[in-house]
């Protein structure tokens, strides 16, 4: 990639540090962090929120941090689901509000729907909305809601957030059912959300689903990085000055880097309006969709 003389940011999610399955070690990252000014972590980071991994997780990021640190890079984090608590930080804003990020599970009320947990942590989401301080804003309300989901996943489970793998799959195909529907789904999902709390984002960028995308509805570009985890691909998003791209994440021996070729480029404008992203809806609606896969008609564009 060739750099210009506009500050380099580079959007992740997913990685799951210190886990197995997850990416590798956070030395893997040094080629990408040494490429760049900014880099932000859109959500689960490091495996936090699982007894198992926890300290793993913990030695990981400080490695992370300190590789960003050592060489004058900016680290952002964004709280996920699998580290809740690593950041008050559930969202941002880029390049003068025309783009938006966010982990993702705060828009649906299962956060993982998939998970043999769900329905607790439902459970808590809901009464997380329900007795939510009515000063609070509704996006900050659900952002809240749903760390106390994760929560609840944690003491259900007994020892912290569920992970799925190809066996747990395998062995009960209505989990993977629920996963497809969730991703053919989600797109729609993230439109819906961005009307209700990012109007002026035209660009949206998200992980949480480990499924990679770019897809525009409704007068946005919507992006999914993907996961270095279970079933998913590891990108990434580039941001210079007003042009961004998506790259997927090549290993290289024992290292990351973004390919050289971007996936897709696009300049960062503001959202098409309002009247015109509605397509006849009286108000954009914030629900959390859960559609059935007919109703998502966008044309997407998933990175397999």
């Amino acid at each position: 990639m060739s750099r210009t003389d506009a500050p380099r940011t580079v959007i992740l999610s997913d990685l799951h540090l210190g886990r197995a399955g997850g990416a590798l070690r956070a030395r893997a990252f040094e080629p990408i962090i040494g490429a760049c000014d900014r880099v932000i972590v859109n959500g689960d980071a490091a495996e936090l929120h699982h007894a198992r991994y926890q300290t793993a997780a913990e030695r990981e990021l400080e490695i992370f941090r300190d590789l960003c640190a050592t060489r004058g890079v900016r680290l952002d984090l964004i709280a996920g689901n699998h580290d809740p608590f690593i950041s008050t930080q559930r969202s941002m804003q880029l390049a003068d509000g025309t783009v938006y990020l966010t982990h993702g599970d705060a828009m649906h009320d299962a956060i993982a729907p998939w998970s043999p947990y769900a329905a607790s942590m439902r459970r808590a989401f809901e009464d997380g909305l329900r007795n939510a301080p009515r000063t609070l804003a509704e996006d900050e309300a659900r952002f809240r809601a749903a760390s106390e989901a994760a929560l609840a996943e944690w003491r259900t489970m007994g020892e912290g957030a569920h992970i799925s793998t190809i066996s747990s799959m395998a062995f009960r195909p209505h989990r993977l059912l629920t996963v497809v529907r969730y991703w053919l789904a989600y797109p729609r999902m993230v439109s819906d959300w961005a009307a209700r709390f990012a109007p002026s984002a035209g660009t949206v960028i998200v992980g949480h689903s480990h499924r990679a995308f770019h897809t525009r509805i409704a007068g946005r570009v919507l992006v999914n990085t993907g996961s270095y985890g279970f079933p998913g691909k590891p990108h990434a998003v580039v941001i210079e000055g007003r042009t961004a791209s998506m790259h997927a994440i090549e290993l290289r021996g024992t290292a990351y880097a973004l390919a050289a070729s971007p996936r897709a480029t696009w300049q960062l404008e503001p959202a098409a309006s309002a009247e015109s992203s509605r397509e006849g809806s009286a108000r954009p609606s914030a629900a959390p969709a859960n559609r059935a896969a007919s109703q998502s008609r966008e044309r997407s564009t998933p990175v397999l």
